[in-house]
């Protein structure tokens, strides 16, 4: 295993008018980053305790070298390492932009995808908006309203690479949508263990009227029927029984052409009559990772490229750009979800892994083979991982009524977790549709 400390990627994009936080958790592969004493060296911003931050002003347009080191508590040096911020101003595209995004449950909601859509196109907000109307043109077949708009994106619960290479049609796997009239289900419920007709299903997404479910263990039959009642199991938070409407098995790939038996993104955009994209933005995923301090990512690199290829070949003119992955929950939430055995349930192995993989992302973007189309959009150390993922004040022991923060979602933001991947994403986009 190596002993790399800090994991900066080459650059950053900032925008004049943004506050950028760069949180040291995210940079630096430790369980405690805080056992060392941080010091950042750069010609603009403020570092303090958790975070370094910088917002450019109007006039500060440029690239900025910044210097992050680790030092013991004897004052040596650990560890350097160095990135640059690139500082840019907002200007509207002389033309529309097409954007695809595509990703897993953290997308599935379209909240980043909205936020960096709402602070280029609209006004008014918090951050307040740009107002480039009519600037992007945001595709796919799953929607997401933004202040009465509606924009397109293709995220899919418990997906990963593999999944869009993949056939269209149910399979032993797949997971199931269930209609109710209603629940009482939160964040703090996500990857709880349901049972229905004696096989065990794990709440995947929650929506207002329909909940998606993968597969629990040894349930790998051919679409059995859901009906009747679903009933907690296991690391339930609210308990109130499900009573089914309707049940259908996700079908899934919307870049599958059954014809051919393989994805084909020129069908696709036919099909639903979407405009060629010029960006694709693609967020993949924690789903496969489950080897605590994995190094070699099987699963992944086998089938990344598989579907960076066939994009390629299919619009060569679009621009790839791979998003990073957040970090797990480090206040409890990997052991609210998945308890003390199994996969993901170790946390300092997640963490490595969290680093490798988003580490191998980078130079895969990099490398001859992609760097003329690709780029790595680095998330977690812009993502605030101690207070933008569910949590809940609880008694730090059964004898005192004093409160600690718990975790209880190992790996899912609350809204303003996802609004902040969004502003990574529109920090982004800014670089990008200058080209235009």
């Amino acid at each position: 295993m190596d002993r790399k400390l800090i994991f900066l990627p080459k650059k950053y994009y900032l925008v004049i008018g943004d506050k950028f936080e760069l949180f040291y958790r995210g940079v630096i592969r430790a369980f405690n980053p805080y056992q060392y004493y941080i010091c950042v060296e750069c010609q603009r911003g403020f570092y303090y305790p958790r975070y370094y931050t910088y917002t450019p002003k109007d006039g500060e347009e440029g690239e900025y070298e910044l210097t992050l080191r680790v030092y013991d508590n004897f004052g040596e040096l650990i560890e350097e390492d160095k990135t640059i911020l690139v500082v840019e101003a907002p200007s509207k595209p002389t033309k529309e932009v097409t954007v695809l995004c595509i990703g897993d449950s953290l997308t599935s909601g379209g909240y980043w995808t909205a936020e960096g859509y709402r602070r280029v196109t609209h006004t008014g907000g918090e951050p307040e908006g740009l107002g480039f109307n009519s600037s992007l043109n945001m595709i796919g077949t799953n929607k997401k309203e933004v202040d009465g708009e509606i924009i397109g994106h293709e995220g899919y619960g418990c997906w990963h690479w593999k999944s869009f290479i993949s056939t269209n049609g149910p399979t032993r796997t797949s997971a199931v949508w269930i209609k109710v009239d209603k629940h009482n289900l939160t964040e703090a419920d996500q990857h709880s263990v349901w049972v229905n007709q004696g096989r065990k299903w794990i709440l995947e997404t929650i929506e207002k009227d329909q909940l998606k479910f993968k597969r629990g263990e040894e349930n790998n039959g051919w679409n059995p029927s859901v009906e009747g009642i679903m009933e907690p199991f296991e690391n339930v938070v609210h308990e109130e029984k499900l009573e089914i409407k309707s049940y259908e098995y996700e079908t899934g790939n919307p870049f599958w052409r059954e014809d051919i038996k393989d994805i084909d993104f020129k069908w696709y955009l036919e099909k639903n009559n979407f405009k060629e994209p010029e960006l694709i933005y693609i967020l993949l995923s924690w789903n496969g990772l489950y080897v605590p301090y994995d190094s070699e990512f099987k699963l992944h690199s086998e089938n990344a490229p598989i579907l960076l290829e066939k994009i390629h070949k299919d619009l060569p003119n679009a621009k790839i750009r791979i998003m990073g992955i957040t970090l797990p929950s480090i206040t409890g939430g990997i052991s609210a979800n998945y308890g003390c055995k199994g996969p993901y349930h170790d946390l300092m192995g997640d963490l490595f892994t969290c680093f490798n993989y988003n580490k191998w992302l980078e130079d895969l973007c990099e490398s001859d083979k992609y760097k003329d189309f690709m780029e790595f959009v680095e998330v977690k150390s812009q993502f605030d991982i101690e207070y933008n993922i569910p949590y809940q004040m609880a008694k730090v022991n059964a004898r005192c009524d004093e409160t600690e923060m718990l975790g209880n979602n190992g790996l899912h933001p609350l809204v303003r977790g996802y609004n902040q991947i969004g502003d990574v994403f529109y920090r982004s986009l800014i670089h990008e549709i200058k080209k235009f």
